[in-house]
């Protein structure tokens, strides 16, 4: 019994050591930052969690011989009925008479194997017929201490075996019929939960208002306006003046073109924008991930600014099935998780060679650069890489968005 107790215990500490370990281990050797996002308290409390699962099981290993020791495993409570008949003529109850002269209340205390107290109350009616109701309590520890042994085994795989697993055999990224199970090939573009992250334009808003007026340039400072009229007239204006008055005839107010409105630009996206929030290749060019691009579709005004600017990014890689007759498209995507690996879904676009598609392995990490341009297909404007060049290359740092 004492030894079915110790593996019983061991068992428990092994299985508390093991789930803390597998935390601690995602997070030592990095793999964590392809489940979890970096803000946030996910990582650290994972950190916590497994260290102290560890910790747990070794305060159990180190105290086991404070346990129970070698207990009797029980609790004896007696209660004992008994009846006196035609001896003294008495009923003999929880109160005895001085008839017989006896003292018929006993109280019993024995000391067992394991200082338990089992008390005996006896009621006699004087007539010894014994009726006793013992009350046992087994001490049990937990579901491994229940059961028989297949019981536990059944236990203990469900408990060790998939986590096991899971920690040595779960790949780190997507498969690509996972990643297509995602809507990979209906993306709604333009729209999603990430768009203030992500839209070019509500980043420059968030700058604006994060920028103290005072250090705004001058030049940024609207015109001021002024009631007295211009003294010269705008040159179309002059120029339609000058040729009535050679043909004798005289000008006429209503038959003068109206003069040009001159373009304003209030709150609008420019280039100038683009660049002062994007960085560029030592080429020129503009580095965008694939989200930034993807949201491009839904702003026209960036699109007025992007289109037919070069554009570089890096992403995976998948065969693009829509809108591909000629099969001179592929489709690159990133992962964008918003708490966990779990609800990870994919953005993406577009690709086009203009000539037969390179051929890739499913989520190859490819860095594409190219020519950016809008297409209307469907009812979605949809923002297309025109690639001039494309090769292979290694997966970022943080192979998810967060």
């Amino acid at each position: 019994m004492k030894a079915q107790r110790l593996l019983i215990h061991l068992l428990s500490v092994l299985l508390l050591v093991l789930w803390g370990g597998v935390m601690i281990y995602f997070h030592v050797s990095g793999r964590v930052v392809n489940y979890l996002p970096s803000d946030g308290l996910f990582r650290p409390l994972m950190l916590i969690g497994g260290i102290g699962m560890v910790v747990l099981g070794l305060f159990n290993l180190l105290t086991y011989s404070q346990d129970e020791g070698a207990c009797c495993s029980h609790d004896h409570a007696h209660d004992h009925a008994h009846k006196h008949d035609d001896t003294c003529g008495h009923d003999h109850g929880h109160e005895h008479g001085e008839a017989c002269g006896h003292d018929h209340s006993h109280d019993h205390k024995h000391e067992g194997c394991c200082g338990h107290d089992h008390s005996h109350d006896h009621a006699h009616s004087h007539s010894h017929d014994h009726d006793h109701d013992h009350d046992h309590a087994d001490h049990a520890h937990g579901i491994l201490e229940e059961g028989s042994w297949m019981g536990r085994l059944a236990a203990v795989a469900i408990l060790a075996i998939p986590l096991t697993l899971a920690a040595m055999r779960t790949p780190d990224q997507f498969s690509a019929n996972a990643i297509l199970n995602k809507n990979f090939y209906t993306p709604n573009y333009g729209s999603g939960a990430r768009k203030e992250q992500f839209s070019l334009q509500s980043k420059l808003e968030a700058a604006a208002k994060a920028t103290p007026k005072a250090a705004l340039p001058a030049a940024a400072a609207p015109a001021a306006v002024t009631s007295d009229p211009p003294s010269t007239p705008p040159a179309g204006v002059a120029t339609a003046s000058a040729m009535m008055a050679e043909n004798g005839k005289t000008p006429n107010e209503k038959d003068l073109p109206k003069p040009a409105q001159e373009s304003k630009s209030y709150g609008t996206f420019t280039l100038d924008d683009l660049k002062s929030q994007v960085p560029q290749s030592k080429e020129g060019n503009f580095i965008l991930e694939v989200p930034e691009l993807y949201y491009t579709a839904g702003d026209v005004e960036v699109q007025n600014v992007l289109s037919g600017q070069m554009v570089e990014t890096v992403a995976q890689v998948l065969p693009e099935k829509v809108n591909n007759d000629e099969g001179h498209r592929v489709r690159i995507f990133r992962m964008l998780v918003q708490c966990c690996a779990a609800d990870a879904r994919p953005y993406s676009v577009p690709v086009d060679f203009g000539k037969k598609a390179p051929e890739f392995k499913d989520s190859t990490w490819i860095k594409v650069v190219g020519k950016m341009t809008y297409k209307k297909e469907g009812d979605q404007t949809v923002p297309i890489i025109e690639a001039t060049k494309v090769e292979e290359t290694t997966a970022p740092d943080n192979a998810m968005i967060y």
